[in-house]
């Protein structure tokens, strides 16, 4: 990697990126057949899913937080490599307790040791790779190592581990515990570590007055309450028809390979041409389309194709939020922008299961959830387009693309990359 100038922090660079694969791999083991062994092997209600895997994205916020300040204190290498263990230790007490109390525990453990990881992995990346050509390049790695990772775990689950087993728990937590020694062992102390930057507490509250991201964020919450629900009612729906449902797996692992080939064909063709809010409109149209497909579903090749419309969504909706985030926040502050898409993100997906848990309680042959998904996708699609027309976001994406003009650089890649 030395050929993208990053010089001595190369091999750094690529322990980060392996344990990103690692990272991905373990957790798209479990992803896909959660749902399925809580009910088949622990007797969980479809209620109690949603509300077991409603509490990770909250304890993610708060771990998120939690490790920015503990990074300070001890170092991104640390952080890193102790969110890890703890999600190891999260992911196999559901394989190892039958309490519905304890999966509650280990949903909420689970985020802390995400929140505690995840973010100071990409931060890490973001600080090691110093020049803004470095950063875009390092990103662009490792969305193809997570890919990678998720592809390989649908394949590793349903050929070798044998689908939703004890099994597949452990093997996941034991890639977790690899990847804290390696990163405990082989990142150098002060890998990406940056000094603390001040900010004045009446910065913060200035965010707040900045209409057009507010409104933003608040529907952004609606966009996540919705997207959250495949990771929940797929596989639910795969329990009800496939013989075989550990098969579900393999839905990710093609869902990995469409966006690693299509993702930047979808963003040159529709994100780079379009308003950010026609993009968004027409990708919960999508989103809507594949989960309220999924009704319909009666085989294995009919979940696939339900899960290939909505990653199509899913690749015009998610790169254009952060893009847009990136566009009406300041340079200056542009990780705390970040910071509260994340926890509006948390609240959204931990709603989202919720809600989708209390639906599906229903039965997944019940027209009533599928058909409120695509109500939803249509009303949230509708709000995104009028939002094209809203006179302060056009203004505040009207000012960067001025800014832009005038300085001959994209001020989105800048901000993203933080």
């Amino acid at each position: 990697m030395t050929s993208l100038g990053w010089k001595e922090s190369g091999y750094p660079m690529r322990v980060l990126l392996s344990g990103v694969l690692l990272s991905h791999l373990g957790t798209y083991m479990v992803v896909p057949l959660l749902p399925i062994f809580l009910k088949l092997e622990k007797g969980m209600t479809i209620a109690e899913i949603g509300l077991i895997l409603a509490m990770s994205p909250f304890t993610f916020q708060a771990g998120s937080l939690l490790g920015g300040w503990l990074a300070d204190l001890m170092g991104r290498r640390s952080i890193i490599a102790i969110g890890a263990w703890i999600n190891a230790a999260a992911i196999a007490g559901f394989g190892f307790f039958d309490q519905f109390w304890m999966f509650i525990s280990m949903g909420l453990l689970s985020g802390l040791g995400v929140g505690l990881n995840a973010p100071s992995t990409k931060a890490a990346i973001a600080a090691l790779a110093s020049q803004e050509g470095d950063k875009t390049t390092a990103f662009s790695l490792r969305g193809i190592a997570a890919n990678i990772g998720i592809a390989a775990a649908g394949l590793l689950t349903y050929f070798v581990l044998g689908g939703a087993s004890i099994l597949i728990f452990y093997v996941s937590a034991g890639l977790y515990i690899l990847l804290g020694i390696i990163s405990w062992l082989m990142l150098p102390k002060g890998c990406g570590d940056e000094p603390c930057k001040t900010v004045p507490f009446r910065s913060y509250v200035e965010i707040f007055k900045n209409k057009a991201f507010v409104v933003f964020s608040l529907v952004s919450i609606l966009i996540w309450t919705l997207y959250t629900q495949l990771s929940l009612s797929l596989p639910l729906r795969a329990e009800d028809i496939l013989p075989d449902p550990g098969a579900v797996s393999l839905i990710w692992t093609v869902n990995a390979v469409i966006v690693v080939v299509l993702q930047k064909l979808i963003s040159r063709w529709f994100n780079e041409k379009i308003h950010p809010m026609y993009a968004l409109s027409v990708g919960m149209l999508f989103i809507g389309g594949g989960l309220g497909s999924i009704y319909f579903a009666t085989n294995f090749y009919g979940l696939l194709l339900s899960g290939a419309i909505f990653i199509i969504g899913e690749m015009l909706v998610v790169p254009t939020m952060d893009a847009t985030v990136s566009r009406l926040g300041t340079v200056r502050m542009i990780g705390v922008f970040f910071g509260i898409t994340n926890f509006v993100s948390g609240v959204g997906e931990g709603a989202g299961k919720f809600a989708g848990g209390q639906l599906l309680s229903l039965g997944t042959s019940s027209v009533t959830p599928w058909l409120t998904f695509t109500l939803g996708a249509l009303v949230i699609s509708g709000i995104l387009a009028s939002l094209r027309f809203w006179k302060p976001l056009n203004s505040s994406l009207a000012e960067i693309r001025e800014e832009v003009g005038q300085t001959g650089k994209s001020g989105s890649s800048d901000h993203l990359t933080d």
